[in-house]
């Protein structure tokens, strides 16, 4: 399945000039290198290695010089939307144990503060914005609290009127949950067209319902259907 059209997707840390075919998702991970030329590229510890739907949290990029450290998407188109997701796993890479914390920012602008939750834990941030120019700049911040690093960068073309985002505004997400699902792995591309990540929620003592129709005339085009 070929990736559609807009669509970034990094794996950093992958070797130069490589690529594959995510078996999840069906989009194609390029190497960070064209998009970035600092930083040390690095495996997790063998220890913390995930199961086959997690290919792209094997390798990252991480920045032990400059303080500030910047990927550069592009090509965008000034003035649309886009979401931005950047994921990290720290599969205790450096075999120091220490987990780091850092900035991240949209171009300019403070993003958030990454905190990593353990060591065999990934984690994501995402941002809806306004592209300021033919090129989405995205930095990373040493803070003095570890070296940055980063595992995945994503970036997906979003329909212009879809979320109250603009020029003066960018929506940081929250959460974004698949209620009443037991989906192993979070529910994204190609079930949701846009690859946002919905992350199963359920519980023992709910009844979970379901529907074979189309949800049509929502304005959020959430996805169709599970599997």
């Amino acid at each position: 399945m070929p990736s559609p059209n807009g669509f970034i997707s990094i794996d950093c840390g992958l070797a130069s000039k490589t690529s594959y075919v995510d078996s999840v998702t069906g989009l194609t991970y390029v190497s960070d290198d064209g998009y970035i030329d600092t930083g040390v590229n690095s495996n997790i510890s063998g220890q913390y290695t995930l199961n086959e739907n997690y290919t792209t949290l094997e390798t990252l990029r991480s920045f032990p010089s400059n303080i500030k450290n910047c990927y550069t998407l592009k090509p965008v188109t000034q003035g649309l939307k886009y979401l931005v997701r950047a994921t990290f796993y720290y599969g205790n890479y450096d075999y120091t144990g220490k987990l780091p914390s850092f900035d991240l920012y949209f171009g300019v602008n403070f993003w958030t503060t990454v905190f990593i939750p353990s060591s065999n834990e990934w984690i994501f941030y995402e941002i809806i914005a306004i592209a300021p120019a033919n090129y989405i700049e995205v930095c990373l911040v040493n803070t003095q609290h570890g070296n940055p690093f980063i595992s995945v960068l994503e970036l997906r073309p979003i329909n212009n009127t879809l979320y109250e985002a603009d020029s003066k505004k960018s929506l940081n997400n929250t959460n974004r949950n698949d209620i009443g699902s037991n989906n192993t792995n979070p529910l994204r591309y190609p079930q949701d067209a846009l690859d946002r990540q919905w992350i199963s929620w359920t519980a023992d003592s709910w009844t979970a319902i379901s529907t074979s129709s189309f949800l049509d005339g929502y304005d959020f085009e959430v996805p169709h259907f599970h599997s």
